[in-house]
């Protein structure tokens, strides 16, 4: 799968750079899974489980982001920002709990703060986003993605 355009000025910037952070933290959490449990990862399957949660959401996140890029339209811009926001939520909450079961001390806090650094999702009004999605919904009474849907760039 191609990579997003690196962030500049655009309406999805915000989301790039969200995805691109979210790619780091994945590689950081199976980097410090390695240190720490070696040849014995295998045995760990909570990590690993959190582990897959971080990459199926980066998947989730650069499609929608994909998508959205290729489609061009304001509600494919709205659900890309939408699904990328969460999954980053969702990134974020894993992350620091994968993290805390690897790492203690000095190390976890240092973890702790990479995981800020690398993880700074943009302010994201996914009410008004969802709101909208909604209203679109429900104007034109079917799914506003579909391929019959050549109004909304489905």
């Amino acid at each position: 799968m191609p990579s997003p355009e690196p962030p500049g000025d655009g309406p999805l910037d915000g989301a790039r750079r969200s995805v691109a952070g979210m790619k780091k933290v994945g590689l950081m959490l199976l980097g410090t899974a390695m240190q720490a449990y070696g040849a014995k990862l295998s045995d760990e399957q909570e990590v690993l489980m959190r582990i897959a949660d971080v990459l199926i959401g980066v998947y989730a996140a650069e499609s929608a982001l994909l998508r959205a890029l290729s489609a061009g339209t304001r509600l494919h811009h709205a659900a890309a920002r939408v699904v990328v926001n969460d999954a980053a939520g969702r990134a974020e909450l894993a992350a620091r709990e994968t993290l805390a079961a690897m790492a203690e001390g000095d190390t976890l806090r240092m973890l702790l703060a990479a995981l800020k650094r690398v993880l700074k999702p943009a302010p994201v009004n996914t009410v008004a986003l969802r709101r909208n999605l909604a209203d679109a919904l429900l104007e034109q009474g079917a799914y506003p993605f579909g391929a019959q849907s050549p109004r909304f760039g489905g």
